[in-house]
């Protein structure tokens, strides 16, 4: 068995470097400081994401207190998924976009972000 497993991983032709590079997803990141109600903004953050393309396997998850929630959603048409977090109890919104494609993320990164936090 030994020798069929290193005579197969032999035969494989592996550049780890750019297997590296096409694996790895990309992530951006960013939060802002918000008072605003849970229920109103995360009703706001699911119409603006929906508008912007964001409409498959939509997902509000909220925590055992009440005071803060994630909203999950991927794109239609990309292959990229963001995370929205809203803790009222800190204050806080914030955004994760990811994706396997660095420039398609970063392009969704930037409109995400300018549809939910304005020009900051």
């Amino acid at each position: 068995m030994r020798t069929l497993v290193k005579s197969l991983a032999g035969s494989l032709i592996f550049d780890e470097e750019s297997a590296r590079q096409e694996l790895a997803p990309t992530v951006y990141t960013t939060a802002i400081r918000s008072d605003g109600d849970l229920v109103a903004s995360l009703t706001g953050i699911a119409q603006l994401t929906r508008d912007l393309g964001f409409t498959l396997h939509p997902e509000t998850l909220y925590d055992s207190g009440g005071c803060s929630a994630t909203y999950h959603a991927d794109h239609a048409e990309r292959a990229v998924a963001l995370a929205v977090d809203c803790n009222t109890s800190r204050g806080t919104v914030s955004l994760a976009v990811t994706g396997m494609d660095a420039e398609e993320t970063l392009e969704c990164f930037h409109a995400l972000e300018l549809a939910l936090f304005g020009d900051c």
